[in-house]
């Protein structure tokens, strides 16, 4: 298993945040042990519009826990600082599974409330959600669990990443309508609570 660490913030500029973060915040990232790192900003959201998305991806919790020392290096402090940076919040998401590649200039992620399914099950099911999402522009979801996001802590959550989002919609409007799909979300008493549209600023 990993983990994701998703920190939202709010930023005055945001192209200049994007820049810093592709020239040299992205790298120092990786240098402290991430896999991978990328930047989002949510376009479609609600009251969650506009702001934007740092998802680092680790082996461990413990390993997560120090990505925020990362903003401690006087380079990306002085970046913060330059480009308004407002730290929202921050959350901890366990990998349950991935399906396809995560990358693509759009993208959607969903949230969903429901009971968790033994491990041979979640499985089969992202499986039959994947066979059902991918093509027309989809490129790869990624589903996991929040396990310390304050008030949304127990939240499923899928994100998934595309070409198009006219694409992703007609392939959910797919799934959400299959027999399969809806006997396993009433199996489990899923429920969906949110979901919001991004645009990629760094992959």
């Amino acid at each position: 298993m990993s983990y994701m660490t998703s920190v939202q913030i709010k930023a005055t500029d945001t192209d200049g945040l994007a820049k810093d973060f592709k020239e040299f915040a992205q790298a120092e990232y990786i240098a402290a042990g991430a896999k991978s790192a990328s930047m989002r900003q949510v376009i479609m959201g609600g009251d969650s519009a506009g702001l934007v998305a740092v998802m680092t991806r680790w082996d461990t919790i413990d390993a997560a826990m120090r990505s925020h020392l990362v903003n401690s290096n006087p380079k990306i402090a002085e970046s913060m600082a330059n480009n308004g940076v407002q730290i929202i919040a921050r959350s901890l998401i366990a990998v349950s599974s991935e399906r396809g590649t995560p990358e693509g200039p759009y993208g959607s992620m969903l949230a969903m409330s429901g009971q968790v399914a033994p491990p041979s099950e979640q499985e089969e099911m992202a499986d039959h959600s994947w066979s059902l999402m991918s093509g027309n522009g989809v490129n790869g979801i990624r589903q996991g669990m929040i396990v310390a996001g304050g008030d949304r802590t127990g939240l499923w959550t899928a994100g998934t990443y595309c070409e198009s989002l006219d694409g992703l919609m007609e392939n959910s409007v797919k799934m959400f309508s299959d027999p399969t799909m809806q006997a396993n979300m009433a199996k489990y008493g899923n429920q969906l609570v949110s979901r919001v549209m991004f645009r990629t600023l760094v992959a």
